[in-house]
């Protein structure tokens, strides 16, 4: 708990509630455009001369906020680009169907009676901090539908982008040149100290770390952000216990299973000693 005299700049230790709290990012991202503007260049590897316009689609009201809103961030880019933010930082075995499905509802973004030249390029970028896609180390993914014999792309205006932040050690010079790797690691930081070393004197990131404060004192924000970490801790604790339970009745139909097969062997070797013995008397 922050002192009540506390300020961002005074402010030590724990950061109790993070950019990973998908409430935070989404709050912290609205609030600041500039913040947001340098994340999504980052992402996307333009530089900020090449935004125009940037505009989140769905902002949140922390006076109306319940565990079921959704908390994924949709941006429109220079009104020409849809980019749908996620924040998934626990396993859903459902994630890649889910992710296909948000990447599509994002994408049908015209009316009924327009013309299809006036859907934008969507992208659904997930940041993570495990390994939702089996075998993949990579920090930064980008995915398309791809012809499977020759690799040429179906469309570059469709694809699924994936930070990994616990793969940070496997980023290119790309990812660290476009900042991508500093971005990380703010979202990593758990502590003030941390943090602010981070920030540097930015003033870009000093007033992330002033909303990231703002809410981490606000007691209504906090009972908010406590209600979805529990939630999705119970969902996680729900997907292991189930898992478990599974592995258990496994092993034990396995033990049974093999129990039935040494007794039919211990059969067959019986009737075959029978025969046997009833050849040698012949």
């Amino acid at each position: 708990m922050q002192e009540p005299n506390t300020t961002y700049e005074t402010a030590t230790g724990k950061i109790e509630y993070t950019l990973k709290s998908d409430l935070m990012f989404h709050y912290v991202m609205q609030k600041s455009k500039a913040a947001l503007t340098h994340l999504v260049c980052a992402l996307k590897g333009i530089a900020p001369k090449d935004v125009k316009e940037i505009i989140v689609q769905n902002p949140i009201d922390l006076n109306n906020d319940s565990k079921e809103t959704i908390m994924d961030l949709k941006l429109t880019l220079n009104n020409n680009e849809i980019i749908n933010i996620e924040l998934q930082l626990y396993f859903d075995k459902f994630w890649n169907p889910r992710s296909i499905l948000y990447l599509c509802r994002a994408y049908d973004s015209i009316s009924e009676g327009e013309d299809y030249s006036q859907l934008k390029p969507t992208t659904h970028i997930c940041i993570t901090n495990i390994d939702l896609i089996e075998g993949n180390e990579e920090f930064y993914s980008h995915y398309l539908l791809l012809n499977v014999k020759n690799h040429e792309p179906y469309s570059t205006d469709f694809g699924i982008n994936v930070l990994q932040l616990n793969h940070i050690d496997n980023a290119t010079d790309d990812d660290i040149n476009s900042n991508l790797v500093y971005w990380a690691r703010l979202f990593m930081a758990t502590t003030w100290e941390e943090f602010k070393s981070l920030a540097d004197n930015n003033v870009i990131i000093e007033e992330v770390g002033q909303l990231i404060f703002e809410l981490n004192t606000d007691n209504q924000a906090k009972e908010l952000m406590e209600g979805r970490r529990r939630y999705r801790e119970q969902l996680a604790t729900s997907y292991a216990s189930g898992k478990l339970d599974a592995a258990k009745e496994y092993e034990a139909a396995l033990a049974d299973k093999d129990a039935t097969i040494a007794d039919k062997d211990a059969t067959i070797a019986e009737l075959l000693a029978k025969i046997k013995k009833l050849e040698n008397n012949k």
